[in-house]
């Protein structure tokens, strides 16, 4: 057992922010002192005499932070030669593709043809030129479609009704599924994996989110029985290191108040994506990787089944969220949650995951109804600016209204920060950076608010805001020693975590 001595620890020299909500804004102080895991003082006159002192050299302490979104598993798949996201061509997808090892499951992700240079989109040849023997899957970085091999849409026994599945003139399924049979193939897909080969890609992926200072993971989990979410939260908290926040995304309020969780939703998909022209528009795209051209994408619930499944989480106590991108999306949910509420506060933290696209009056309803907005900065870094992804699916005007984090944070909403890895890198200094550098002035936050979106706030949304998320006294001692100091100059990416504590415990350093 440590020693009264080993278990308090001082740190001098340093710069650590201090988050005051009552007036929105960070105290510095130059020392810190935990002990048993909290916090106990600013001032390293309170440790005892002999206490050994840290001396950080002024390299600042960030209170750890959080992941509002993140794909565990896919996470962990998608690491090393799985991860397609440097492809530039078709040709380079297809030798991309060549060079993944041949198992029995086949498969990798997070290719994006608006990033190509050759106007090409991804299809099944290289699966069936390389791996035609084998069940193979190729992700799209958004997760809202995927191609297969023809040996995996005979394994996956489709119904020919299944919406979703793209055919050639002949009426030949080509490999490449959206909507419905996108999900029931990644489903089926991994779902078939071997349960140590998840677990391998959790464990990876936990290690990489420690070593981005990422110590709150809100984890989205679907695709499982009813019955298998006890065993999936159970697995997510062996996990040593982070604190977990477990999302199971089904619209069913009562499955997450059978498990102790004051939150559901998450990825409770309303619509799809904007990359794979999916996402529920009130004008249509601009072009379409589906087959329908000028397509305004797709609602996937009823107005009656939104309004029910709020209605019955708000009656429960649990906070539900939702997955909403499109701006038809969007205003599904803002008018079921109006409906529901009928003028009245909620006493819960009912949460709209990704909220791309918005209009100024359907942000300040979310405002006024005290939605959380769950949003991912590092879309705009990916995919907006001039000749981005936004402007190829979308046109200038759309493209210029993406990701309102300026306008949200002025209409007095909480934000909070997410990567939606894989989508995007396990990153919150990379998604802190994109906030303050997003490409259009309107929407860029301060270097304290996006710091605020990733800790205070986060915890906040994961009903924790009481005993962690800020640095203070008597809060959990969860932060991060950075090398520089990113709030000085709103250079995020240029930090590098050198360590994450979690409850006064250190469990990342960089070596």
């Amino acid at each position: 057992m440590d020693s009264p001595q080993q278990r308090v620890r001082c740190f001098a020299n340093t710069r650590v922010y201090s988050y005051v909500p009552q007036r929105n804004q960070y105290t510095v102080h130059r020392s810190l002192v935990i002990e048993g895991g909290r916090i106990v003082s600013f001032d390293l006159d309170d440790a005892a005499e002999g206490t050994p002192k840290i001396d950080l050299d002024g390299r600042p302490v960030l209170p750890a932070f959080a992941d509002c979104h993140v794909h565990l598993a896919d996470t962990g798949f998608m690491l090393g030669e799985r991860n397609l996201c440097g492809v530039r061509s078709y040709d380079q997808f297809a030798a991309a593709v060549a060079s993944l090892s041949d198992e029995p499951y086949v498969f990798a992700g997070n290719y994006d043809e608006s990033s190509w240079n050759d106007g090409a989109t991804a299809s099944a040849a290289p699966l069936e030129r390389f791996f035609a023997d084998s069940l193979a899957m190729l992700t799209r970085v958004d997760g809202h479609s995927c191609v297969v091999n023809q040996k995996t849409l005979r394994w996956l026994a489709l119904p020919a009704q299944t919406v979703g599945i793209e055919r050639d003139a002949d009426g030949r399924a080509t490999g490449k599924l959206l909507r419905d049979a996108n999900w029931k193939a990644q489903s089926s897909f991994f779902g078939a994996l071997p349960e140590r080969v998840r677990r391998d890609a959790e464990r990876a992926a936990t290690q990489l989110a420690l070593s981005r200072g990422a110590v709150h993971l809100h984890a989205q989990l679907y695709g499982f029985s009813n019955d298998a979410y006890a065993a999936e939260v159970r697995a997510l908290r062996e996990l040593d290191g982070p604190k977990w926040y477990p999302k199971i995304c089904e619209p069913d309020p009562k499955l997450a108040k059978n498990l102790g969780l004051p939150f559901v939703g998450g990825d409770v998909f309303l619509d799809g994506s904007i990359g794979s022209c999916t996402a529920a528009l009130t004008e249509p795209f601009e072009a379409s990787l589906s087959g329908e051209q000028r397509s305004a994408g797709h609602l996937n619930y009823t107005d009656e089944e939104v309004f029910h499944y709020f209605k019955e989480a708000e009656e429960l106590g649990v906070s539900a969220g939702v997955h909403a991108i499109g701006d038809r999306a969007v205003e599904q949910c803002i008018a079921a949650w109006e409906r529901v509420l009928n003028g009245h506060p909620t006493k819960n933290r009912h949460f709209i995951e990704h909220f791309e696209i918005a209009h100024q009056d359907q942000i300040e309803r979310c405002a006024r109804l005290g939605l959380y907005l769950s949003m991912q900065p590092q879309f705009d870094l990916l995919w907006g600016g001039e000749g981005g992804m936004y402007e190829q699916r979308l046109g200038r005007k759309r493209m210029r209204s993406m990701n309102a984090l300026g306008r949200a944070e002025r209409a007095g909403a909480v934000l909070c920060g997410g990567d939606d890895s894989p989508v995007c890198d396990l990153s919150p200094l990379l998604g802190m950076h994109a906030a303050v550098h997003h490409h259009e002035l309107r929407e860029r936050l301060t270097p304290a608010q996006a710091l605020t979106m990733y800790t205070h706030n986060a915890a906040k949304l994961g009903h924790a805001e009481d005993a962690t998320g800020r640095l203070a006294l008597g809060m959990a001692a969860d932060f991060v020693i950075l090398d520089r100091d990113p709030i000085e100059d709103g250079d995020f990416a240029a930090a590098t975590v050198l360590q994450t504590w979690r409850d006064g415990k250190l469990v990342y350093e960089k070596t």
